[in-house]
């Protein structure tokens, strides 16, 4: 091999083989795969691929050749050795898939109540019972701890008597017997 490269490649594109001369550039490249294969010639220039095969590891694949990389590339090539071609596929996207949903088109709930209807049976409500403590004065705006059973509950204590002092003193039942 010459250090211009090889004076004839071979293109390949499926599964059909044709000599061609190298091309300087690689938009001419893809000219000549456009012109050596006719069914390509309707095809988008841009989505025309050139690529050589290639270990990467240890694995054979296609690696696709870069515009700006054909002159280094090609001119490496052995002569007759085959480069291969390939067509992206297009990619066709329907205009009414990129606009958004017409919102006014969704069907509307019956009535507010209906969307805003829970979906399962609500949580029952916390029932909160207020326990009087004997000799305090009655709260009614809101709830305050217990006292601890240390205090004096009623003017008399019931540190002596314990938790059970306090727990007869709280329900009211006289803690003497």
């Amino acid at each position: 091999m010459s250090s211009i490269g090889a004076d004839i490649l071979t293109y390949r594109y499926n599964g059909t083989m044709v000599y061609v001369t190298p091309a300087a550039t690689y938009k001419e490249g893809v000219e000549y795969a456009r012109q050596v294969f006719p069914e390509l010639a309707s095809v988008d220039p841009a989505r025309i691929s050139i690529c050589i095969n290639g270990t990467v590891n240890k694995q054979r694949q296609l690696i696709r050749i870069g515009a700006m990389a054909w002159n280094s590339v090609i001119t490496s090539r052995a002569r007759y050795e085959v480069i291969d071609i390939i067509v992206v596929p297009e990619i066709v996207v329907d205009a009414d898939e990129l606009s958004p949903p017409d919102y006014f088109t969704i069907k509307e709930k019956s009535s507010h109540d209906d969307f805003l209807a829970p979906s399962r049976a609500p949580s029952p409500r916390p029932v909160h019972k207020i326990i009087p403590v004997p000799g305090a004065p009655a709260r009614s705006h809101c709830r305050s701890r217990s006292p601890s059973p240390h205090h004096s509950i009623g003017g008399s204590s019931t540190s002596s008597r314990g938790a059970y002092g306090w727990a007869k003193s709280l329900l009211g039942r006289s803690t003497q017997e």
